[in-house]
């Protein structure tokens, strides 16, 4: 499986350090299960911090800092089982959903469409998206930014084709009609939006209002 479309090295570094928010940071992590260069990209931007901290000027510590941290080291550790996946769901979308991707129970908004509500923060939106194979999403554009990790199957639009691990950014300025590959198996996308979508069709944009797009 080769990964052909990555998230800019801005992300990537925010990603490093620990400046994103909770959707952005889960669907950078989860390209990054895929992906060995932004993996490499990402583990060489937290060494280079790591390296900065060790000449950054130290800062003074509150008068019991030694006494709660040693307290700390003496507590009992929580189990944590690292969760298994019986179809290979990327480990932190599993910890984020607590299931696999095929025990999710999906919506359906047609016949060959479905999605999964995941978090709603103020405008930032993040959900699951299925489409089976040839199924088109509609014309649209965005308001704000859409970003699209391809976590099964594939689709295809004026900007090119994702497969598995592929990473789509649409800025306000892009219009598409992402249309789902035609094979045997389903589409499946992790996408975050900074905005409602904007609709071409009256069908499409009282669709779009009704499931929140």
């Amino acid at each position: 499986m080769t990964v052909r479309h990555h998230p800019e090295e801005d992300l990537l570094l925010a990603h490093a350090a620990g400046a994103l928010d909770e959707s952005m940071a889960l669907i950078v992590a989860t390209h990054l299960c895929f992906c060995a260069q932004c993996r490499a990209t990402v583990a060489l931007a937290e060494k280079v911090g790591g390296t900065l901290l060790d000449v950054i000027a130290p800062a003074p510590l509150a008068p019991d800092a030694l006494a709660r941290t040693l307290a700390q080291l003496d507590a009992p550790m929580p189990e944590q089982a690292r969760p298994v996946s019986n179809d290979n769901t990327p480990l932190p979308l599993r910890r984020f959903l607590g299931r696999d991707l095929s025990q999710v129970g999906w919506r359906k908004m047609g016949p060959k469409l479905a999605y999964v509500p995941l978090t709603r923060r103020g405008g930032v939106s993040m959900r699951l998206l299925r489409g089976a194979p040839g199924t088109d999403v509609g014309r649209h554009g965005h308001k704000g930014m859409e970003y699209t990790l391809v976590l099964a199957g594939g689709f295809t639009d004026v900007t090119g084709s994702y497969g598995p691990g592929d990473f789509q950014t649409a800025s306000p300025d892009l219009r598409h009609n992402p249309i789902a590959d035609g094979d045997d198996s389903d589409c499946i996308n992790l996408a975050v939006t900074t905005a409602p979508l904007r609709f071409e069709s009256v069908v499409q944009k009282i669709v779009g209002k009704l499931f929140g797009f």
